[in-house]
Protein backbone atom coordinates (compact mmCIF):
# COMPACT_ATOMS: atom_id res chain seq x y z
CA UNK A 1 0.00 0.00 0.00
CA UNK A 2 1.18 3.37 -0.81
CA UNK A 3 1.65 5.28 2.09
CA UNK A 4 -1.01 7.84 1.32
CA UNK A 5 -3.65 5.02 1.30
CA UNK A 6 -2.13 3.61 4.93
CA UNK A 7 -2.42 7.00 6.57
CA UNK A 8 -6.07 6.89 5.04
CA UNK A 9 -6.79 3.67 6.86
CA UNK A 10 -4.63 4.98 10.09
CA UNK A 11 -6.99 8.34 9.74
CA UNK A 12 -10.20 5.87 9.42
CA UNK A 13 -9.01 4.22 12.37
CA UNK A 14 -8.48 6.69 14.88
CA UNK A 15 -11.61 8.06 14.34
CA UNK A 16 -13.43 5.65 14.94
CA UNK A 17 -11.66 4.72 17.92
CA UNK A 18 -12.52 7.74 19.34
CA UNK A 19 -11.65 5.90 23.06
CA UNK A 20 -8.78 5.12 22.21
CA UNK A 21 -9.02 1.59 23.26
CA UNK A 22 -6.87 0.29 20.58
CA UNK A 23 -9.53 -2.28 19.44
CA UNK A 24 -13.20 -1.64 17.83
CA UNK A 25 -15.63 -4.27 18.40
CA UNK A 26 -16.88 -6.04 15.72
CA UNK A 27 -20.26 -5.46 16.27
CA UNK A 28 -19.87 -2.29 16.46
CA UNK A 29 -17.88 -2.11 12.65
CA UNK A 30 -21.42 -3.62 11.35
CA UNK A 31 -23.25 -1.13 12.90
CA UNK A 32 -20.95 1.60 11.84
CA UNK A 33 -20.65 0.23 8.22
CA UNK A 34 -22.63 2.69 5.70
CA UNK A 35 -22.58 0.24 2.72
CA UNK A 36 -25.37 2.26 1.47
CA UNK A 37 -22.54 5.15 0.69
CA UNK A 38 -19.94 2.62 -0.93
CA UNK A 39 -18.81 3.55 -4.53
CA UNK A 40 -19.88 0.74 -6.26
CA UNK A 41 -23.50 0.58 -4.33
CA UNK A 42 -23.40 4.33 -5.98
CA UNK A 43 -22.78 3.47 -9.04
CA UNK A 44 -25.19 0.85 -9.01
CA UNK A 45 -23.04 -2.68 -9.54
CA UNK A 46 -23.88 -3.78 -6.44
CA UNK A 47 -26.50 -3.66 -3.94
CA UNK A 48 -26.04 -2.59 0.03
CA UNK A 49 -27.01 -5.93 0.73
CA UNK A 50 -24.30 -7.94 -1.46
CA UNK A 51 -21.33 -5.18 0.27
CA UNK A 52 -22.34 -5.56 3.48
CA UNK A 53 -22.28 -9.22 3.47
CA UNK A 54 -18.75 -8.88 1.66
CA UNK A 55 -17.58 -6.79 4.27
CA UNK A 56 -18.36 -9.04 7.16
CA UNK A 57 -17.30 -12.20 5.77
CA UNK A 58 -14.11 -10.56 5.15
CA UNK A 59 -13.43 -8.45 8.27
CA UNK A 60 -14.57 -10.69 10.52
CA UNK A 61 -11.40 -13.16 9.29
CA UNK A 62 -8.97 -11.10 10.24
CA UNK A 63 -10.11 -10.71 13.71
CA UNK A 64 -7.67 -12.87 15.85
CA UNK A 65 -10.12 -13.34 19.07
CA UNK A 66 -13.30 -13.13 16.66
CA UNK A 67 -14.59 -10.19 18.72
CA UNK A 68 -12.65 -6.94 17.74
CA UNK A 69 -10.07 -5.50 15.42
CA UNK A 70 -6.99 -4.36 15.98
CA UNK A 71 -5.68 -1.30 13.78
CA UNK A 72 -3.08 -3.70 12.30
CA UNK A 73 -5.77 -6.00 11.42
CA UNK A 74 -8.00 -3.27 10.19
CA UNK A 75 -5.46 -2.27 8.23
CA UNK A 76 -4.54 -6.20 6.80
CA UNK A 77 -8.12 -5.79 5.75
CA UNK A 78 -8.08 -2.70 3.30
CA UNK A 79 -4.98 -4.16 2.04
CA UNK A 80 -6.65 -6.92 0.95
CA UNK A 81 -9.03 -3.90 -0.88
CA UNK A 82 -5.51 -2.16 -2.09
CA UNK A 83 -4.61 -5.03 -3.91
CA UNK A 84 -7.55 -5.04 -6.17
CA UNK A 85 -6.63 -1.36 -7.01
CA UNK A 86 -4.62 -0.08 -8.87
CA UNK A 87 -2.12 3.23 -7.84
CA UNK A 88 -3.92 5.40 -10.40
CA UNK A 89 -7.38 4.70 -8.19
CA UNK A 90 -5.97 6.63 -5.06
CA UNK A 91 -8.83 9.03 -4.82
CA UNK A 92 -11.41 6.01 -5.21
CA UNK A 93 -9.96 4.10 -2.05
CA UNK A 94 -10.13 7.68 -0.31
CA UNK A 95 -13.47 7.71 -1.23
CA UNK A 96 -14.07 3.87 -0.21
CA UNK A 97 -12.90 4.57 3.27
CA UNK A 98 -14.48 8.18 3.74
CA UNK A 99 -18.36 7.36 2.57
CA UNK A 100 -18.12 3.63 4.37
CA UNK A 101 -17.27 5.18 7.86
CA UNK A 102 -18.67 8.57 7.31
CA UNK A 103 -15.41 10.29 8.30
CA UNK A 104 -15.87 14.03 6.25
CA UNK A 105 -18.77 14.32 8.92
CA UNK A 106 -16.55 13.97 12.52
CA UNK A 107 -15.75 17.36 13.70
CA UNK A 108 -12.44 16.11 14.85
CA UNK A 109 -11.69 14.76 11.63
CA UNK A 110 -8.39 15.99 9.85
CA UNK A 111 -7.77 14.58 6.00
CA UNK A 112 -4.60 12.34 5.61
CA UNK A 113 -3.60 15.26 3.04
CA UNK A 114 -3.96 17.79 5.81
CA UNK A 115 -1.84 15.24 7.86
CA UNK A 116 1.03 15.17 5.59
CA UNK A 117 1.07 18.85 4.97
CA UNK A 118 0.99 19.17 8.96
CA UNK A 119 4.21 17.07 9.06
CA UNK A 120 5.51 18.88 6.12
CA UNK A 121 5.28 22.21 8.18
CA UNK A 122 6.26 20.75 11.31
CA UNK A 123 9.62 19.82 9.74
CA UNK A 124 9.82 23.04 7.70
CA UNK A 125 9.64 25.13 11.23
CA UNK A 126 12.33 22.46 12.68
CA UNK A 127 14.74 23.14 9.45
CA UNK A 128 14.99 26.50 10.48
CA UNK A 129 15.86 26.06 14.22
CA UNK A 130 18.52 24.00 12.65
CA UNK A 131 22.27 24.74 12.37
CA UNK A 132 24.92 23.31 9.81
CA UNK A 133 26.33 20.91 12.22
CA UNK A 134 23.50 19.58 13.40
CA UNK A 135 20.49 17.84 11.68
CA UNK A 136 17.19 18.38 12.28
CA UNK A 137 16.74 15.28 14.53
CA UNK A 138 18.44 16.58 17.23
CA UNK A 139 16.94 19.52 16.73
CA UNK A 140 13.52 18.33 17.74
CA UNK A 141 15.43 16.19 20.39
CA UNK A 142 16.88 19.21 22.41
CA UNK A 143 13.15 20.75 22.26
CA UNK A 144 11.22 17.60 23.22
CA UNK A 145 14.04 16.99 26.08
CA UNK A 146 12.96 20.76 27.35
CA UNK A 147 9.58 19.88 27.73
CA UNK A 148 10.19 16.32 29.01
CA UNK A 149 10.42 17.37 32.84
CA UNK A 150 10.99 13.52 34.15
CA UNK A 151 13.49 12.29 32.04
CA UNK A 152 11.32 9.46 30.99
CA UNK A 153 12.14 9.68 27.13
CA UNK A 154 8.35 10.03 26.30
CA UNK A 155 5.94 13.06 26.37
CA UNK A 156 2.27 12.99 26.69
CA UNK A 157 -0.39 15.56 24.23
CA UNK A 158 0.20 19.14 26.02
CA UNK A 159 4.33 18.59 25.73
CA UNK A 160 3.80 18.09 22.45
CA UNK A 161 1.33 20.22 21.88
CA UNK A 162 4.24 23.00 24.01
CA UNK A 163 6.85 21.62 21.77
CA UNK A 164 4.91 22.35 18.70
CA UNK A 165 4.49 26.37 19.58
CA UNK A 166 8.51 26.52 20.95
CA UNK A 167 9.42 25.31 16.95
CA UNK A 168 6.62 27.95 15.49
CA UNK A 169 3.93 25.39 14.37
CA UNK A 170 0.31 27.31 14.90
CA UNK A 171 -1.72 24.54 14.14
CA UNK A 172 -5.62 23.52 15.68
CA UNK A 173 -6.06 21.70 18.68
CA UNK A 174 -7.74 19.16 16.17
CA UNK A 175 -4.58 19.03 14.03
CA UNK A 176 -2.59 18.45 16.98
CA UNK A 177 -4.38 15.53 18.60
CA UNK A 178 -4.16 14.31 14.73
CA UNK A 179 -0.72 14.49 14.54
CA UNK A 180 0.02 13.03 17.88
CA UNK A 181 -2.01 10.03 17.27
CA UNK A 182 -0.26 9.18 14.34
CA UNK A 183 2.84 9.24 16.53
CA UNK A 184 1.53 7.47 19.08
CA UNK A 185 1.41 3.76 17.35
CA UNK A 186 1.27 2.18 20.54
CA UNK A 187 -2.29 3.93 22.02
CA UNK A 188 -0.46 5.00 25.13
CA UNK A 189 -1.20 8.52 25.33
CA UNK A 190 2.34 8.76 25.34
CA UNK A 191 5.17 9.65 22.61
CA UNK A 192 8.54 7.98 22.60
CA UNK A 193 10.23 11.21 21.03
CA UNK A 194 13.40 8.99 19.94
CA UNK A 195 11.53 7.40 17.42
CA UNK A 196 9.92 10.56 16.35
CA UNK A 197 13.42 12.29 15.91
CA UNK A 198 14.72 9.31 14.10
CA UNK A 199 11.93 9.90 11.34
CA UNK A 200 12.65 13.54 11.34
CA UNK A 201 16.41 12.91 10.49
CA UNK A 202 15.06 10.74 8.27
CA UNK A 203 13.22 13.09 6.08
CA UNK A 204 16.52 15.77 6.23
CA UNK A 205 18.36 12.92 5.17
CA UNK A 206 20.53 13.87 1.98
CA UNK A 207 19.59 17.28 1.87
CA UNK A 208 21.27 20.16 2.80
CA UNK A 209 20.06 22.12 6.09
CA UNK A 210 19.27 25.26 4.05
CA UNK A 211 16.95 24.13 1.00
CA UNK A 212 13.99 22.82 1.50
CA UNK A 213 14.09 18.88 1.33
CA UNK A 214 12.14 16.70 -1.50
CA UNK A 215 10.16 14.76 0.99
CA UNK A 216 9.48 11.92 -1.00
CA UNK A 217 12.86 10.97 -1.90
CA UNK A 218 14.07 12.37 1.69
CA UNK A 219 12.48 9.36 3.51
CA UNK A 220 14.60 6.81 1.51
CA UNK A 221 18.09 5.35 2.61
CA UNK A 222 20.80 6.80 0.47
CA UNK A 223 20.66 3.74 -2.09
CA UNK A 224 23.30 5.19 -4.37
CA UNK A 225 26.03 5.35 -1.67
CA UNK A 226 24.52 2.26 0.19
CA UNK A 227 25.15 0.09 -3.67
CA UNK A 228 28.44 1.34 -4.27
CA UNK A 229 29.70 -0.07 -1.15
CA UNK A 230 27.83 -3.38 -2.10
CA UNK A 231 29.36 -3.28 -5.35
CA UNK A 232 33.10 -2.75 -4.18
CA UNK A 233 32.91 -5.62 -1.16
CA UNK A 234 32.01 -7.73 -4.04
CA UNK A 235 35.24 -6.98 -6.18
CA UNK A 236 36.65 -7.22 -2.41
CA UNK A 237 36.03 -11.03 -2.24
CA UNK A 238 33.10 -13.05 -1.15
CA UNK A 239 34.78 -13.38 2.84
CA UNK A 240 34.67 -8.81 2.57
CA UNK A 241 31.37 -8.82 4.62
CA UNK A 242 33.01 -10.70 7.14
CA UNK A 243 35.86 -8.79 7.08
CA UNK A 244 34.05 -5.74 7.64
CA UNK A 245 31.54 -7.13 10.41
CA UNK A 246 35.36 -7.84 12.09
CA UNK A 247 37.00 -4.20 11.49
CA UNK A 248 33.40 -2.78 12.54
CA UNK A 249 33.13 -5.01 15.86
CA UNK A 250 37.09 -3.52 16.68
CA UNK A 251 36.24 -0.27 16.29
CA UNK A 252 33.49 -0.49 18.99
CA UNK A 253 35.85 0.43 21.96
CA UNK A 254 32.75 0.70 24.96
CA UNK A 255 31.64 -2.74 23.90
CA UNK A 256 28.40 -1.57 23.53
CA UNK A 257 27.24 -1.93 19.92
CA UNK A 258 27.48 1.03 18.45
CA UNK A 259 29.64 3.41 16.94
CA UNK A 260 29.97 6.97 17.13
CA UNK A 261 30.64 9.63 14.48
CA UNK A 262 34.59 9.65 13.97
CA UNK A 263 34.16 5.44 15.00
CA UNK A 264 32.20 5.11 12.09
CA UNK A 265 34.27 6.97 9.67
CA UNK A 266 37.22 5.33 10.52
CA UNK A 267 36.00 1.74 10.44
CA UNK A 268 34.61 2.77 6.89
CA UNK A 269 37.93 3.93 5.53
CA UNK A 270 39.82 0.71 7.39
CA UNK A 271 37.54 -1.28 5.55
CA UNK A 272 38.45 0.33 2.33
CA UNK A 273 36.05 2.66 1.24
CA UNK A 274 36.60 6.16 1.15
CA UNK A 275 33.86 8.12 0.71
CA UNK A 276 32.89 11.91 0.46
CA UNK A 277 31.94 13.82 3.87
CA UNK A 278 28.69 14.26 2.46
CA UNK A 279 28.31 10.39 1.85
CA UNK A 280 29.52 9.87 5.28
CA UNK A 281 27.09 12.52 6.56
CA UNK A 282 24.05 11.12 4.82
CA UNK A 283 24.91 7.22 5.66
CA UNK A 284 25.61 8.48 9.31
CA UNK A 285 22.29 10.13 9.63
CA UNK A 286 20.01 7.47 8.25
CA UNK A 287 21.46 4.44 10.57
CA UNK A 288 21.43 7.02 13.56
CA UNK A 289 17.68 6.16 14.49
CA UNK A 290 17.99 7.83 17.98
CA UNK A 291 19.37 10.88 17.10
CA UNK A 292 22.00 10.47 19.74
CA UNK A 293 24.97 10.77 17.44
CA UNK A 294 25.50 6.97 17.49
CA UNK A 295 25.06 4.14 15.12
CA UNK A 296 24.16 0.34 15.59
CA UNK A 297 26.83 -1.38 13.28
CA UNK A 298 25.02 -4.60 13.78
CA UNK A 299 21.78 -2.77 12.36
CA UNK A 300 24.52 -1.28 9.58
CA UNK A 301 25.75 -4.53 9.23
CA UNK A 302 22.68 -6.43 8.92
CA UNK A 303 21.15 -3.64 6.41
CA UNK A 304 24.04 -4.65 3.90
CA UNK A 305 24.11 -8.54 4.73
CA UNK A 306 20.23 -9.25 3.67
CA UNK A 307 18.06 -12.12 5.01
CA UNK A 308 18.40 -15.25 2.82
CA UNK A 309 15.86 -15.62 0.72
CA UNK A 310 13.47 -19.22 1.42
CA UNK A 311 15.32 -21.14 -1.81
CA UNK A 312 18.55 -20.35 -0.31
CA UNK A 313 17.76 -21.06 3.40
CA UNK A 314 16.70 -24.79 2.03
CA UNK A 315 20.04 -24.93 -0.17
CA UNK A 316 22.27 -23.61 3.28
CA UNK A 317 19.51 -26.33 5.67
CA UNK A 318 20.18 -29.42 3.19
CA UNK A 319 24.00 -28.98 3.06
CA UNK A 320 24.08 -28.43 6.90
CA UNK A 321 22.14 -31.42 7.67
CA UNK A 322 24.67 -33.55 4.61
CA UNK A 323 28.12 -32.64 6.02
CA UNK A 324 26.75 -32.55 10.05
CA UNK A 325 25.12 -35.53 9.88
CA UNK A 326 22.86 -34.96 12.23
CA UNK A 327 24.87 -33.42 14.82
CA UNK A 328 25.01 -30.13 16.68
CA UNK A 329 28.16 -28.89 15.93
CA UNK A 330 31.40 -30.43 13.50
CA UNK A 331 34.77 -29.81 14.36
CA UNK A 332 36.70 -27.11 12.24
CA UNK A 333 38.68 -29.97 10.47
CA UNK A 334 35.87 -31.86 9.30
CA UNK A 335 34.63 -28.41 7.37
CA UNK A 336 37.57 -27.53 5.93
CA UNK A 337 37.65 -31.38 4.70
CA UNK A 338 34.01 -30.44 3.16
CA UNK A 339 35.09 -27.29 1.04
CA UNK A 340 36.33 -26.84 -1.91
CA UNK A 341 38.42 -23.53 -2.75
CA UNK A 342 38.96 -24.46 -5.95
CA UNK A 343 35.41 -23.87 -6.47
CA UNK A 344 34.94 -20.70 -4.69
CA UNK A 345 33.01 -17.35 -5.79
CA UNK A 346 36.58 -15.68 -5.77
CA UNK A 347 38.28 -18.19 -7.43
CA UNK A 348 35.47 -18.74 -10.37
CA UNK A 349 35.17 -14.44 -10.81
CA UNK A 350 39.04 -14.91 -10.95
CA UNK A 351 39.39 -12.00 -8.04
CA UNK A 352 41.67 -14.85 -5.89
CA UNK A 353 44.01 -17.57 -6.85
CA UNK A 354 43.32 -21.13 -5.21
CA UNK A 355 46.26 -20.66 -2.65
CA UNK A 356 44.35 -17.49 -1.69
CA UNK A 357 41.09 -18.42 -1.10
CA UNK A 358 42.35 -21.89 0.78
CA UNK A 359 44.43 -19.23 3.17
CA UNK A 360 41.46 -16.83 2.94
CA UNK A 361 39.03 -19.53 4.37
CA UNK A 362 41.51 -20.76 6.98
CA UNK A 363 42.13 -17.40 8.33
CA UNK A 364 38.19 -16.62 8.64
CA UNK A 365 37.77 -19.95 10.89
CA UNK A 366 41.13 -19.49 12.55
CA UNK A 367 39.56 -19.15 16.05
CA UNK A 368 37.06 -21.63 15.90
CA UNK A 369 37.65 -25.01 17.02
CA UNK A 370 33.86 -26.27 16.90
CA UNK A 371 31.07 -24.93 14.18
CA UNK A 372 27.73 -25.21 14.89
CA UNK A 373 24.44 -24.68 12.20
CA UNK A 374 24.02 -21.21 13.31
CA UNK A 375 27.89 -19.65 12.35
CA UNK A 376 27.43 -21.92 9.42
CA UNK A 377 24.03 -20.69 8.46
CA UNK A 378 25.50 -16.88 9.01
CA UNK A 379 28.61 -17.68 7.33
CA UNK A 380 27.03 -18.24 3.92
CA UNK A 381 24.42 -15.58 5.04
CA UNK A 382 27.41 -13.24 4.58
CA UNK A 383 28.21 -14.73 1.20
CA UNK A 384 25.20 -14.68 -0.56
CA UNK A 385 24.94 -10.86 0.05
CA UNK A 386 27.32 -10.66 -2.65
CA UNK A 387 25.48 -13.06 -5.00
CA UNK A 388 22.46 -11.47 -6.84
CA UNK A 389 21.63 -14.46 -8.52
CA UNK A 390 20.09 -17.52 -7.06
CA UNK A 391 21.37 -20.13 -9.54
CA UNK A 392 24.78 -19.11 -8.96
CA UNK A 393 23.99 -18.67 -5.09
CA UNK A 394 23.24 -22.62 -5.82
CA UNK A 395 25.97 -23.53 -8.37
CA UNK A 396 28.34 -21.87 -5.41
CA UNK A 397 26.60 -24.40 -2.82
CA UNK A 398 26.45 -27.84 -4.94
CA UNK A 399 30.20 -26.98 -6.11
CA UNK A 400 32.23 -25.40 -3.34
CA UNK A 401 31.51 -28.32 -0.55
CA UNK A 402 32.07 -31.86 -1.70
Amino acid sequence: MSERRINVVRSTFAFLDHQRQGRLLLESLYRLYQSKNHPRVRTRQKTADQVTKEFVNAISKRSKDGQSISEDEFLNYYADCNATLPSEKEEYFTDLLTSTWGVTSGADYVSPERLAQLEIILFEKIRQKTVTKDDEGKTAKKAFMYFDLENKGTIDIYQFAQALQKFGCVFSDKEIQALFNKYDADKSGRLCYDEICGLIALMGSGNNANVNPVFQIARAPPSETLNRIRADLIKKGQHSVIRMATIFANSDKNKNGTLNRQEFQWAMKESGFLLTKTEYDNLFRYFDKNCDDEVSFVEFISFLRKPLTQFRSDLVNQLWNRISNGQQSITIQQLKQFYDASKSQDVTLGIKTVADATKDFNDIWKDVQAVTQQQFNEYLTDISALIESEATYEKFIRNSWK
